[in-house]
């Protein structure tokens, strides 16, 4: 069953265009935003001199760029540009993943990989405050997640962090020939890691699939990948994404206060609208985030094969499930102008092949990677008023045959210290003003 979700697991870049966006409700929940800044680039630095760019993740703050090293996690301080590798024992955190920063900058949680090296997985948190390693979740059990008979594993994963130092996760007790309980958990770490209790169950979530791991986060995904937590920490959205081809993938939100859980949107429906005739219309979800006022989720699909075809870019009305599409290619009349034509209304005229994409912390843009030919450079999906243009705001244009070329980067993350967004991309680090 696990070894199944390396189908999952295919990627291509999408290439893309933009009708209006949203105008959204009025919020009134805390910690929402309603009026997005204005971004101006100030500069960019390619970072595989300073480390493994592969799981280097910005802090929510944007002030420290991180990345396991074997033994160790290295810290870069962006504003004393030094490097400081601290030990994590015999934990060997290399090959750890999942990494996601708490939203004060002071907590990392990852896991072992569980989808990609079949390992054990625990939930790990390092506090960078007082240099701790902790494993939240530690059963004794090492090794790989393919149980013996008689065995029940208990497997968790997929860490997301809430206000107050909460950290929710997933986990699936997993065995041969037993039922396999899937729940969503949390723990509060608001007084420090040794004083964690125990996990509290938030919702039993066995329902929402048929099989052991149909909620998983894969290298594939972007923005915030497979689960994401309303601005205002009342709702956890996730991915559920069968392996079997003929079952349908949906997009769930779970009220993390009453447990409950309900079906928002199918990736069927939501094809319905943005693909052209002679487009593929086999895709993947492979990405959620939650627009800066609550009001909307963006949800990001991309193509199973290698081939060209279109990989729209939706918005959920959380409210009532209703969906259009950020990101529409419905008008592309065939597939040569797809990749090589240039078509009215687009960004310097082609189309915006993503490589990779982010939200700001906000949630005020969906930040991401464009590689069309000679036309490299940055971009912003705007998801809020005022920026309800008919075409995305290119950020940064690389001078003629400047660009270097990608690296390794595993996720995209981004950062924001009240004057600046620093963005992760493919190996690079984007600075942008927030005017």
């Amino acid at each position: 069953m696990l070894r199944s979700l390396l189908l999952m697991l295919a990627s291509l870049c999408g290439l893309t265009s933009l009708i209006p966006t949203l105008t959204p409700n009025n919020p009134t929940a805390p910690h929402q935003v309603t009026t997005p800044p204005v971004l101006e680039f100030v500069e960019y630095q390619k970072l595989d001199e300073l480390g493994d760019t592969r799981n280097m993740t910005i802090s929510p703050d944007g002030s420290k760029l991180v990345w396991p090293d074997d033994t160790a996690f290295c810290v870069y301080e962006i504003a004393s540009e030094a490097t400081e590798c601290i030990s994590t024992g015999d934990v060997t955190v290399r090959v750890m993943t999942g990494f996601t920063w708490s939203p004060d900058s002071r907590y990392l949680a990852f896991h072992e990989d569980l989808f990609l090296r079949f390992y054990e997985s625990d939930l790990w948190v390092f506090d960078f405050e007082t240099r701790q390693l902790v494993n939240l979740t530690d059963d004794g059990v090492i090794d790989d997640a393919l149980p013996d008979d008689g065995v029940t594993l208990e497997l968790d994963y997929a860490p997301v962090w809430g206000a107050n130092d909460i950290l929710y996760f997933f986990r699936t007790s997993y065995g041969q020939d037993v039922p396999v309980p899937f729940n969503l958990y949390r723990f509060t770490l608001a007084n420090g890691l040794e004083n964690a209790n125990d996990p509290i169950l938030v919702a039993d979530l066995t329902y929402v699939k048929d099989e052991p791991f149909a909620v998983y986060g894969a290298r594939a995904d972007v923005l915030d990948g497979s689960v994401s937590l309303s601005p205002d920490g009342q709702k956890l959205a996730f991915l559920v994404r069968p392996s079997d081809p003929s079952k349908d993938q949906s997009v769930w939100i779970v009220d993390v206060v009453s447990g409950e859980a309900h079906q928002i949107a199918t990736l069927s429906d939501l094809v319905q609208f943005g693909i052209p005739s002679w487009s593929e219309t086999y895709l993947w979800l492979n990405g959620l985030g939650w627009s800066g006022d609550g009001q909307y989720l963006v949800a990001t699909t991309i193509s199973s094969t290698q081939a060209a075809s279109a990989e729209p870019t939706y918005a959920i009305e959380i409210n009532n499930g209703e969906a259009m599409t950020l990101i529409d290619f419905s008008g592309v009349p065939d597939q040569q102008s797809f990749v090589v034509s240039s078509i009215a209304d687009q960004v310097s005229g082609r189309y915006d092949l993503i490589r990779a994409a982010t939200m700001t912390p906000d949630g005020s843009y969906v930040i991401y990677f464009n590689l069309n030919g000679s036309d490299v450079g940055v971009s912003g999906l705007p998801l809020l008023p005022p920026n309800n243009s008919n075409t995305p705001l290119r950020l940064f244009n690389y001078p003629l045959n400047e660009f270097a070329g990608s690296m390794p980067m595993f996720q995209s993350t981004a950062g924001d210290d009240g004057e600046y967004v620093r963005v992760l991309l493919l190996g690079y680090m984007y600075t942008f003003a927030k005017r």
